[in-house]
């Protein structure tokens, strides 16, 4: 692997700064990548009508696809934090501690004792 690559990170805390300070030591240059593309492509007006595969369709989707690949890995990033830092709840768990509770039967549905239902 490369070196700064996320190899020598311990935790995901880690990780996230060795691939933030990579995003934003390319992202500029990236970004000026990304107009330049989106420039060359609306170059005097050719992009208008432009047909599927070519130059200007091309050149508009390579824009496209490094803006979405800066994205997806700061996406990629986040939603590595959260599984780590904080992960969703288990909605079940609630639901397997009282099926497992000892001495007590699951509760039966519908209407319990003493519900005289709905009260006004």
């Amino acid at each position: 692997m490369p070196p700064g690559s996320g190899r020598g990170a311990d935790t995901p805390a880690e990780f996230s700064t060795v691939l933030n300070t990579l995003l934003d030591a390319v992202g500029p240059f990236l970004n000026e990548v990304i107009e330049h593309l989106a420039a060359t492509a609306k170059w005097k007006g050719q992009n208008r009508g432009a047909e599927p595969e070519s130059p200007p369709w091309l050149l508009r989707g390579a824009a496209s696809r490094i803006a979405s690949a800066i994205a997806m890995a700061t996406e990629a990033d986040l939603q590595l934090l959260r599984a780590h830092y904080d992960p969703l709840p288990d909605l079940n768990s609630p639901v397997k501690q009282v099926r497992t509770a000892p001495g007590m039967p699951p509760a039966p549905p519908g209407p319990q004792p003493g519900d005289s239902g709905p009260r006004r």
